[in-house]
């Protein structure tokens, strides 16, 4: 029997439907959820590969029989139980990035594998604040004792000219475009695919074949290191560009029509 194959899938706008106006959601439609249980019956291996922190799967992983999870833009890797690989932003580099947001008053959620906390200036007309209610400043999760442990920083549109502005913070991170309003900064020399790759390389098995599914920039490193890149119909084109085959939309369950088109379910 050939080894078994490996299968990595976003999931805002892959898994899931991010919609317009309520924005992503936690959990996939049953006819997905089903289809990823019936590809590991079969004997392959699914992982999650996603800009969210593992604080922000854990219904997700429960639903599903995923192997592990590529987080934070490939900077934390989990096989099974263990962790494969992780990187986290220089505290250095960190406290001078809070300092500059707070000059040019940009708003971002900073992400991490055991918190997340906001950085803004006014908090009445903060739109992060009223997006996630109750959740605390930078300054508040530090003196509460929060790990200072990051590895990538989220932002939307209202604070993308704010961003472009700082030299220091286009020049400290890598930038990405991830759609729907919002973007993301990363560590350099990290992305999915090297996260994708310690994921591959924690396996006891070489995979016989490799997929990656995704829908924005955030997913084109993981989209070249697959075999077979598989993008929702719902991306850019810049990121079909990197297609093997161009799926139907997340809200069309995209990930099923694929699944199905390679004979994997």
């Amino acid at each position: 029997m050939p080894n078994p194959v490996v299968a990595f899938f976003d999931v805002d706008g892959t898994l899931t439907y991010r919609d317009p106006v309520t924005g992503p959601t936690d959990a996939p439609r049953p006819r997905v959820v089903d289809a990823i249980r019936r590809f590991v019956g079969a004997g392959n291996v699914a992982a999650v590969c996603t800009g969210r922190s593992v604080l922000g799967i854990t219904s997700l992983m429960a639903s599903c029989p995923f192997a592990g999870a590529v987080t934070l833009d490939g900077t934390h890797v989990v096989y099974g139980k263990k962790v494969v690989y992780d990187r986290t932003i220089d505290r250095d580099v960190f406290a001078r990035t809070v300092a500059e947001m707070h000059r040019i008053g940009m708003e971002a959620l900073i992400e991490g594998t055991y918190g997340c906390a906001l950085v803004y200036g006014d908090a009445e007309a903060s739109d992060l604040r009223r997006a996630i209610p109750g959740a605390q400043t930078i300054e508040q999760y530090e003196a509460a004792g929060g790990r200072m442990d990051f590895g990538k920083i989220d932002f939307i549109d209202t604070s993308l000219a704010a961003c472009r502005s700082s030299e220091f913070l286009m020049g400290s991170y890598h930038y990405m475009n991830v759609g729907g309003g919002y973007h993301e900064l990363a560590i350099p020399g990290t992305s999915k695919g090297i996260g994708g790759r310690a994921f591959i390389d924690a396996l006891p098995f070489r995979p016989s074949r490799v997929y990656a599914f995704g829908d924005s920039e955030n997913d084109l490193a993981i989209l070249d290191e697959a075999d077979v890149a598989v993008v929702m119909g719902n991306a850019h084109d810049n990121v079909k560009e990197h297609a093997d085959y161009v799926t139907d939309t997340a809200a069309e369950d995209g990930v099923v029509t694929a699944l199905e088109h390679f004979g994997l379910i």
